[in-house]
């Protein structure tokens, strides 16, 4: 007697990350930039605004994120292979072994875009990219969790686009951010009050840079994300800096069952202008 074994598709393994992906500019292209995010084999357009995150996609894939951008009518840029991301490592010495090409994307042609920018995913539900380009039109993207649980409404998060260290106080409590770093300030804001902030950078020479210096109006219906990068530098030698925010608010209303908050984003205009060190 012959027993027949049947075996059933092997279940796809589950996506690394599931969260809701939301990509903001630090300020707007000169020129038209079409973005698209690879999930699996699959290339989904998506879009981004300046400073604002207000926009989310459901996001179903690998825990490195990689952006594409469509290419102009007359860009001549090598087309983008979501293949070469699955290819494996092989032995020179010894021709590859055949494999079975995966199927195209259905929702967007691969040769249509080419790769932008790529960057690692926090493991939130919910999470932010913000994008900045050169003016080479390469691209720097910058992954942070924008999870409400962990991102509170009344908060501040400093995030440190520099390679110098932050310093800095609000309401007299000081704290410190690395290069690099980023972290919720020392005061949670349980009803609505006025803060004094300051922020400065640690310069190698033992001598400090003013970055920030400014009143604040917190409110526990309000998170401010503020994001600081060095700019440049000015004619004296002395390092530039830019400070931009992006602030979220939580409503209530009759859309809100029970008056529980609802989330709205708002969109932030620049916390600060570059410092002239002077």
């Amino acid at each position: 007697m012959v027993t027949a074994l049947c075996l059933g598709a092997t279940p796809e393994p589950p996506p690394e990350r599931k969260c809701a992906l939301r990509l903001a500019w630090w300020s707007n292209p000169t020129e038209r930039v079409e973005l698209a995010v690879l999930q699996g084999r699959k290339i989904v357009p998506v879009v981004a605004l300046e400073m604002n995150l207000d926009l989310s996609k459901d996001y179903r894939g690998a825990a490195r994120l990689t952006i594409v951008r469509k290419k102009g009518v007359n860009e001549k840029i090598k087309a983008f292979d979501p293949d070469m991301l699955y290819a494996q490592p092989t032995d020179p010495t010894r021709p590859p072994a055949p494999r079975a090409k995966p199927e195209p994307a259905k929702n967007a042609k691969a040769d249509e875009w080419s790769a932008f920018a790529t960057v690692a995913l926090p493991d939130s539900t919910d999470v932010g990219v913000l994008l900045r380009m050169a003016p080479d039109g390469s691209c720097a993207a910058r992954a942070f969790d924008y999870e409400a649980g962990r991102f509170p409404y009344g908060s501040i998060r400093v995030v440190n686009l520099s390679t110098m260290t932050l310093a800095g106080e609000i309401d007299t409590r000081g704290f410190r951010l690395a290069p690099g770093s980023a972290d919720l300030l020392p005061v949670i804001f349980r009803e609505r009050q006025t803060s004094h902030i300051k922020l400065e950078a640690l310069l190698p020479d033992d001598d400090t840079e003013p970055i920030l210096g400014t009143k604040i109006a917190g409110r526990p219906n309000r998170r401010a994300l503020v994001f600081v990068l060095q700019s440049g530098v000015s004619e004296t030698g002395r390092p530039l800096f830019e400070s931009r925010s992006i602030e979220s608010l939580a409503t209530i209303g009759p859309e809100s069952p029970a008056g529980k908050a609802k989330p709205r984003e708002a969109t932030a205009e620049p916390a600060s202008r570059p410092s002239s060190g002077d």
